[in-house]
């Protein structure tokens, strides 16, 4: 394959990992959790700040649940950048998000930095680990 060939190979992988991390999303904003944990992995990660490492889909549920049970929870991301390994099995997403929900102390605002590796599983991109951190300063 030329570098060419390559370069637009990478970005139209890019691209799908684009689509299904605004899908991915799109469940959020529904509460969906059988949609939100569809798109990990089988034996995908989810490493929540304060809280144990998640692994596989029941697991993953289990935080997503205990999150979106948030009074008046809302997050959004963005992804900065998608970067597609050369065999285009592998990707990694970097961006940024914002978070707020009601706490007995008030209403809780947040605003970090994420990274979502994604694997191809099949024709589709899958997370198989996703991270983030809070930027506010403690």
């Amino acid at each position: 394959m030329t570098s060419t060939a390559q370069s637009r190979a990478s970005d139209t992988e890019a691209g799908s990992v684009r689509t299904a991390s605004a899908r991915w999303l799109a469940a959020v904003d529904a509460r969906d959790i059988m949609s939100i944990t569809a798109v990990y992995a089988d034996d995908g990660v989810f490493l929540v700040p304060n809280a144990p490492l998640a692994r596989g889909h029941e697991q993953v549920a289990s935080v997503w649940t205990q999150l979106l049970s948030a009074p008046n929870l809302s997050l959004v991301w963005a992804p900065e950048s998608v970067e597609v390994a050369q065999l285009a099995d592998l990707a990694y997403e970097v961006g940024t998000y914002q978070l707020g929900l009601d706490a007995p102390s008030g209403r809780v605002e947040d605003h970090g930095k994420y990274v979502v590796v994604w694997r191809k599983v099949g024709a589709d991109w899958r997370v198989a680990a996703d991270i983030f951190n809070t930027s506010r300063q403690l």
